[in-house]
């Protein structure tokens, strides 16, 4: 079995156009996703690009605009963008602990990137849980062993070389950014075969 990490904050658009189009892309004999909540926030060099110029801000929703459409893909950006997955990241941890992972993980994309809702608050986020069914997981969203556990992914994927999200790793091979899924397959199959 090959294992592909998944690196992804659900405030980033990109890791959403990555998640819509990863399963498609990849090879799916023996492969298998590990999903990685990150804080896209504690990576230095975004944290000091926060708040985006309006320029950088204007430019990035119509890059947004026209990558998905290239993807086929809806979406519609929160008018809160750059908007904060830091509560929707440990909500995903929460979804993961209560084997409720890939339900939560794609309700919190659609509804920030295809819905447009702002999932930056506490709040949203649990009221998005609740609305799910999961009112478990909103009730943990300050928990410390999750807080703890979000830190400590994000730490390990600055220990080990990521900059950005969506990143993905095979094995010790890093690749960064959703355009970069082709290349993601092409090194599996590299494994695959040796």
């Amino acid at each position: 079995m090959i294992s592909v990490e998944f690196l992804f904050d659900y405030a980033s658009p990109y890791s959403f156009l990555a998640n819509e189009t990863l399963g498609a892309k990849l090879p799916g004999i023996g492969i298998e996703i590990d999903y990685r909540p990150v804080y896209l926030r504690g990576f230095d060099a975004f944290a000091k690009t926060i708040p985006f110029t309006a320029p950088k801000l204007a430019y990035t929703i119509l890059d947004l605009r026209r990558c998905a459409a290239d993807l086929g893909i809806e979406l519609r950006v929160p008018n809160s963008f750059p908007i904060n997955g830091l509560y929707a990241l440990r909500g995903a941890i929460a979804a993961e602990r209560a084997g409720r992972f890939a339900a939560y993980h794609q309700a919190m994309f659609q509804a920030a990137w295809q819905r447009g809702r702002d999932i930056s608050t506490k709040d949203a986020v649990a009221a998005l849980a609740t609305e799910l069914g999961f009112s478990d997981v909103a009730a943990v969203l300050d928990d410390a062993s999750i807080k703890d556990e979000l830190r400590a992914n994000t730490d390990a994927a600055i220990k080990r070389g990521a900059f950005g999200l969506p990143t993905f790793f095979v094995g010790a091979e890093m690749f960064w950014g959703h355009d970069r899924i082709d290349q993601v397959a092409r090194e599996i199959t590299r494994v695959a075969a040796s």
